[in-house]
This record gives structure tokens, sequence and C-alpha cells, in this order.
């Protein structure tokens, strides 16, 4: 069983939805650019899981369950590595929203981002230990400037950030 945390990159098609895509596309577009929350994740490559996939489904070692995910970032982290990408006029967040206003406003922005979400997941780190889907499956994970420089470029080119 493959279990991927956030899944990033780029599409087979350039009109591809889907949360991941709409996740990139507020965080490039302006939404967002007051700041974000420190809100940890885990973050892997479309690629990457595809691999996970062949290799659990054609090699021996491969057994149970397999975490995916290739880095620990946040938004914040995720930010301000498609800032350096992306350049200055896109309005791309860098800076950290305070965690009180998160827990205050959270819940009229989403209804998905309790107030119990927030006190649970802001501000803490997301750890996980991905040992078995390299060991296992033989898992390279791709850098995350990369799933994210080639995911940017794809909205960017497709015209979905104007």
């Amino acid at each position: 069983m493959i279990n991927p945390s956030l899944v990033l990159g780029p599409a087979i098609s350039d009109d591809t939805r889907g949360e991941s895509f709409s996740l990139m596309t507020q965080l490039c577009d302006g939404t967002l650019r007051i700041g974000a929350p420190d809100y940890g994740m885990g973050v892997v490559d479309v690629r990457d899981v595809a691999e996970a996939h062949l290799a659990a489904g054609f090699l021996p070692t491969a057994n149970g369950r397999h975490l995916v995910a290739g880095h620990s970032s946040s938004f914040i982290e995720l930010g301000r590595a498609l800032r350096r990408h992306a350049g200055p006029q896109y309005a791309i967040p860098t800076r950290q929203l305070p965690k009180w206003l998160v827990w205050l406003a959270g819940p009229l922005a989403n209804k998905a981002v309790t107030r119990k979400v927030v006190a649970r997941n802001v501000g803490h780190p997301f750890v996980f230990d991905n040992t078995r889907s390299r060991e296992q499956l033989g898992l390279i994970y791709r850098p995350l400037e990369a799933t994210l420089h080639d995911m940017f470029d794809q909205l960017e080119a497709s015209g979905r950030l104007s």
C-alpha cells in the first residue's frame, strides 16, 4: 500500500484540476500575499509516487504500507522556494502569519481549517520516516525545488497564474 503525502509536481495535462493545483495556485496568485501559516506537511513529487506504485507492484521486497513523502516542509518554506524561482512579480507568501491570527481567521476563510486543526497543527513540524520506501521500494526522491519549479512552470505556461 502506498500512502503519499501532499502530491505536487507537473501534471500530464495543463488543465488538470485538484487540490494540489488549487493549493499551488493560491500560493502563487496572491491569495496568500499577506502571509501563510506555519503548517507543516510532507511533500512528494507525483513522479515519485508513480515510481512507488510501480515498485510496490513488481518488487518482491515490497510488502506492507509505505509512507511516500520525500520532504518535510511548510507553506512558508514552499512559498520561499517558489519566490526564489518565480521572482517578485508574483505575490507569493514569504511571511509567516501568527498562530493566533490563523486560529481566529482560518475558520472564516476555509471551513476545513477548524480551530482544533490550527491548535494541533500550526507551529508544529511535520516529522516522518520514509526509510521503508527508500529501502524496500528503492525510491530516490526528487529535490523539492525541482518539484515546485516544474509545477510552477507548467501553471505559468498554461496561463493559470495570470
